[in-house]
């Protein structure tokens, strides 16, 4: 009798278990479409003359995802990620030996303060091209 008990409880589980909705995944894409944008880029030394100017190709997802290139004027393409959150923005550029940056998207410019160790500060200040954003 107990068997009989048992097997029914299971069968009764299964059936549950199957009647009930299966959860769908969130959606991993957006209908927002992402925004693309390219700047020019000029960063400063604080305790240096002179500025290091390059090339900075963001997209910036709906999700607050931030990817894209960097190619300083010197040359070489490097890989950019990173985040956003309102008008905060952050990321890395390159990979092994990366630049974080840190700072506020605002009106189409970039002010940010590159995170390198020692007492010298580096100002990067990022501003679009006409059309592009």
């Amino acid at each position: 009798m107990n068997t009989m008990i048992r097997t029914a409880t299971t069968a009764a589980g299964f059936l549950a278990a199957f009647a009930l909705p299966i959860a769908s995944q969130a959606a991993t894409s957006s209908t927002v479409p992402p925004q693309r944008y390219v700047f020019q880029t000029r960063t400063t030394e604080s305790f240096h003359a002179g500025e290091y100017d390059g090339t900075l190709r963001l997209t910036i997802y709906a999700n607050g995802i931030v990817s894209g290139t960097f190619q300083p004027s010197d040359g070489g393409a490097r890989s950019v990620s990173g985040g956003m959150s309102g008008t905060h923005i952050w990321f890395d550029i390159g990979m092994q030996r990366s630049v974080h940056l840190d700072g506020t998207l605002k009106n189409g410019v970039i002010q940010a303060v590159e995170n390198i160790p020692g007492p010298d500060v580096y100002t990067f200040v990022a501003t679009t091209e006409p059309n592009t954003h």
